[in-house]
């Protein structure tokens, strides 16, 4: 890929991350409005793919712009309070919960170190079963995806064995 080419994606994550922070919202709760995985939108963010043009009206539809607004470098970003108007207009009109628009996001860290002390993954278990404990416990919705971010880094990731599932499609995580 050519430079340009790479700079070009940087800048176009670079306006989506700013939106999405001006949104006072996480990765994770734009990937739920987008309906899209909170790793593809951390790769958009990152410049790491090049998004098809459904994609980028769905990002910008989100946000209340039009897709060649969510890009254009001159196009001045809305207030927080507008964003987040348009966001919740936006999620209202795809029956996505609302309450994932709360002004702080849970500190979804925070529970995880709470559950291995619990002794809950003293057990294999899947990220399915743990977002399942997770709403059971702690009264959170929380991705699949974001729940193997969290055991995948820091200090976790060393406290945390992960193994294939008999079936050989899911990873299972086992406190060590």
């Amino acid at each position: 890929m050519a430079e340009n080419d790479k700079n070009t994606l940087k800048e176009y994550g670079n306006r989506v991350r700013t939106f999405r922070i001006e949104a006072n919202i996480s990765q994770e709760a734009l990937a739920t409005f987008a309906q899209l995985y909170q790793s593809y939108i951390a790769s958009i963010e990152k410049g790491d793919i090049n998004i098809g043009i459904l994609a980028q009206r769905t990002l910008s539809d989100t946000f209340g712009v039009k897709h060649y607004q969510l890009s254009d470098p001159d196009f001045p970003i809305p207030s927080k309070d507008i964003l987040r108007e348009n966001i919740r207009l936006y999620i209202t009109s795809k029956n996505i919960d609302p309450s994932y628009l709360r002004d702080k996001m849970p500190d979804y860290g925070k529970y995880m170190d709470q559950l291995l002390r619990s002794g809950f993954l003293n057990e294999p278990r899947t990220s399915k079963q743990i977002a399942e404990k997770y709403k059971q416990e702690y009264e959170l919705e929380i991705s699949t995806a974001r729940i193997t971010n969290i055991l995948s880094r820091g200090v976790r990731s060393s406290k945390i064995n992960t193994s294939k599932s008999a079936c050989g499609k899911l990873n299972k995580y086992q406190l060590i």
